[in-house]
């Protein structure tokens, strides 16, 4: 599955320090989009897009998912919303996915995001 970058919200820089990075689909609300990377993405059948061992690609640097919690899939299938913590000593919340290495990425508007599941 390809995601595609439609937006990068100004304050999306400054959480490189905590390794964390938030995507949001299109409908992100106004007070979230500033800290979040806007994507265009398309429901599976399933709603099933993360487990351990998926990977992402962005900018050509690969992470694996080596933790997901209980709400990450629900929330990215409903809203296009996820939390990446690629910080290993972050607390795993419901809807976000922890992810290694702990390179933050490089993020351009036009550019796709991969999920292989």
């Amino acid at each position: 599955m390809k995601l595609k970058i439609l937006d990068i919200g100004k304050m999306v820089p400054e959480f490189e320090a905590e390794k964390l990075f938030v995507l949001f689909g299109n409908s992100a609300p106004p007070e979230l989009r500033d800290i979040s990377v806007i994507i265009d993405f398309e429901r599976n059948d399933d709603g099933i897009y993360f487990k351990e061992g998926s990977k992402l690609i962005i900018s050509n640097q690969e992470y694996e998912i080596t933790e997901v919690g209980n709400m990450a899939n629900s929330n990215f299938h409903e809203l296009g919303h996820l939390s990446i913590y690629l910080n290993k000593d972050m607390e795993t919340l419901p809807g976000a996915v922890h992810a290694v290495p702990d390179v933050f990425p490089k993020f351009n508007i036009g550019d796709e995001i991969e999920i292989i599941y």
